[in-house]
């Protein structure tokens, strides 16, 4: 596990709250255990075949890229 900046565990949390809004609002739930990534992101598309069962980012563009 890598140590994350002040401002990313921030941003961390705010992202979850967020999350937690938008499942309850659409009636969706994403359950990821690692491959959680932290960083800048320049540009991200995600996956929008909704029979797989995965989301994941098809088109990514970090100005840092780290994972944890």
């Amino acid at each position: 596990m890598i140590s994350l900046t002040e401002k990313e565990i921030k941003n961390f949390e705010k992202f979850r709250n967020e999350l937690t809004r938008i499942s309850k609002k659409y009636g969706i739930a994403l359950k990821s255990i690692g491959g959680v990534m932290v960083g800048d992101i320049k540009e991200i598309e995600c996956s929008d075949d909704h029979t797989s069962g995965d989301l994941y980012p098809r088109v990514i563009e970090w100005d840092e890229e780290e994972e944890i």
